[in-house]
């Protein structure tokens, strides 16, 4: 694909070549390739009257039809769009809005109403419209249904414009607890999307998964590479996230992405049976670590598919490596037990650097960084931030700007790098470090545990006193006594954890990840209750 293109004009010329074919599956409505640029392109001159010319657009809601006309909207109308989950906090989302300077919204009726204690925050800029294309809610004069639409114009026409200007703009938590908005050029996707073409060749009318919300961006990959490719993007209701067998065979899916604890969470309900999902062709993993258990599992489930763990953070513009799991490998037993990231994209450089920001000798473990066309352009109105993660390095003799991941890994006998966690869950107990990762992986050999969790407690000055985990199999003292003695030849005992718990349900983020943040608030509260 050429650098000179735009994702609106790699996404007009695939959506005239596809034109018959189903494009979007939501619930029972399937919606054609035509339809949605259609629709997509009135929405389009609807923004454009409104004054949205190369600017941020809030897209609300997640899993509607309305959230995908409105994101191709943005790209045929020459802006970006920002996704304003209302799952947030009315803190979070007042933020995003301020930061970004979104003045026009679309979305879900429904949503957009729920949003209202947000939009009339008088801090606030105030809104120029507010658009709902399958839904008409009269809240203000400047708020537009799907009836108005057509008033305007029969459609826009592609809006030229720079491959460098924005294509999203997501917002990431910041230390601070203020987000980061994380600026993804068009350049940006398109050399993500030429990788992707790379690694897997696909025919017109294949069935990918929509699993993630719109603020999480393997949501990105999963439209544009799917539209780019002649795909139908069947949208996961909300209701069956955490456990979606009936929906990956009732949609027939043969192109599979999610988070690793959805497949967990199959698995230890008992739904991963040996044959149980014949269609899928493709099983990609992202997100989080993924467990080699897990995988086995999985492909049990899905034996005509490959097993792919895919890398990268929302800086480095969805993914930047890959590994294909095959238990054929010359080297099965991966450090604690987590299938390794693989290698980098094509055009892409990985290396490991020490905390004086010197290269690793091979095997040592190191931060993992990447240079190359994904590297996004950091963070908006944030120059601290940015300054502190997209560097460049005196032993770098090619120059250019590097993104600093702040996650742990090294490079494995097979060559492939394996991520063993971030920088900030590696924890200090009576002066010794250690990556909870480890603990976790001296646990997980159990099989009386389950799909351990071990996180820290913080005593005054912020100090790790202890730590503990957290599994979902009930165990008991006698137990839990044995499994720590019988660990002493994994596991030093200062840092086994203090208390096993038992939780139902694993607490996630809006992204589907596990919220070790809420466990460690939890297990500080429970400590606390035990002293």
């Amino acid at each position: 694909m050429s650098n000179h293109l735009t994702i609106a004009e790699l996404m007009k010329n695939s959506f005239a070549m596809h034109s018959h074919l189903p494009a979007l599956k939501v619930g029972g409505l399937e919606i054609t390739y035509q339809e949605l640029w259609d629709r997509s392109s009135e929405l389009a001159a609807t923004l454009l009257q409104a004054g949205a010319d190369n600017s941020a657009i809030g897209i609300v809601g997640q899993r509607k039809v309305s959230s995908y006309i409105g994101v191709l909207a943005t790209l045929i109308c020459g802006s970006f769009y920002t996704p304003l989950n209302p799952k947030y906090s009315k803190k979070r989302l007042s933020a995003i809005i301020e930061d970004a300077q979104i003045r026009t919204l679309v979305g879900d009726a429904t949503e957009l109403s729920a949003l209202g204690y947000v939009l009339e925050d008088p801090g606030l800029q105030g809104f120029a419209t507010v658009v709902c294309p399958d839904g008409y809610v009269k809240e203000k004069s400047h708020w537009l249904g799907k009836e108005e639409l057509g008033t305007f114009t029969d459609g826009c026409a592609l809006q030229q414009r720079n491959p460098g200007n924005l294509a999203y703009l997501l917002y990431t938590s910041g230390s601070t607890g203020r987000p980061k908005g994380v600026q993804v050029t068009n350049h940006n996707l398109i050399s993500f999307l030429d990788s992707m073409v790379e690694n897997y060749d696909l025919e017109p009318g294949f069935r990918a998964s929509q699993t993630f919300d719109l603020s999480f961006d393997p949501s990105v990959s999963d439209m544009y590479f799917t539209w780019l490719k002649g795909g139908v993007l069947c949208v996961l209701p909300e209701q069956e996230m955490m456990l979606p067998f009936d929906y990956i065979n009732r949609e027939k899916i043969t192109f599979w992405n999610s988070v690793p604890t959805v497949a967990s969470f199959m698995h230890k309900m008992g739904f991963l049976s040996p044959g149980c999902f014949p269609h899928i062709t493709h099983s990609m993993f992202c997100g989080e670590q993924f467990p080699k258990h897990i995988a086995d599992a999985w492909q049990l489930a899905a034996p005509n598919s490959s097993i792919e763990n895919l890398y990268g953070p929302t800086e480095a513009t969805i993914y930047i490596s890959r590994f294909v799991y095959e238990k054929t490998l010359q080297n099965p037993q991966f450090r604690n037990g987590i299938v390794p990231i693989g290698k980098p994209f094509i055009n892409h450089q990985c290396a490991l650097v020490s905390e004086n920001e010197t290269l690793v000798s091979n095997g040592d473990v190191g931060e993992i960084i990447f240079k190359g066309p994904q590297i996004s352009n950091g963070y908006l109105n944030d120059q601290i931030n940015t300054s502190k993660v997209f560097v460049s390095f005196s032993w770098d003799e090619e120059g250019g700007t590097w993104y600093k991941t702040g996650d742990l890994g090294f490079v494995n006998a097979d060559g492939q790098i394996e991520c063993i966690g971030r920088k900030d869950n590696q924890i200090k107990i009576a002066g010794r470090r250690i990556e909870t990762g480890e603990i976790e992986s001296a646990l997980n050999r159990y099989e009386m545990l389950s799909d351990v969790v071990v996180v820290p407690v913080f005593g005054q000055n912020n100090v790790v006193t202890c730590c503990v985990a957290f599994t979902r199999h009930a165990i008991t003292e006698e137990v839990e006594n044995y499994i720590r003695k019988d660990s002493i030849g994994s596991l030093e005992r200062i840092f086994f954890p203090k208390k096993i718990f038992t939780v139902e349900e694993m607490p996630t983020n809006h992204s589907g990840k596990i919220d070790r943040k809420k466990l460690s608030e939890l297990a500080a509260e429970i400590m606390i209750g035990k002293t």
